[in-house]
């Protein structure tokens, strides 16, 4: 089992708080690792290497999101 540890470098991508829209609605991601919100392309956080989060995980956020994105 590979333990995965946060280096820190995730602060360069750390994402601003929006008010328009949720987190997950403007593109931005969650290190389950590192626990913060990156502006990050790929799937894996650049600082620790884990998955990186892409919906929400509660229903009432899952159901906004999916009504956000079919309007």
């Amino acid at each position: 089992m590979n333990i995965v540890h946060c280096n820190g470098s995730c602060k360069n991508y750390k994402a601003k708080s929006g008010l328009d829209g949720g987190r997950y609605e403007q593109g931005q991601k969650r290190c389950p690792e590192c626990e913060v919100f990156v502006e990050w392309e790929g799937l894996f956080c650049p600082c620790c290497g884990r998955l990186l989060r892409t919906k929400p995980r509660a229903r009432k956020l899952k159901r906004k999101l999916a009504l956000s994105r079919t309007r």
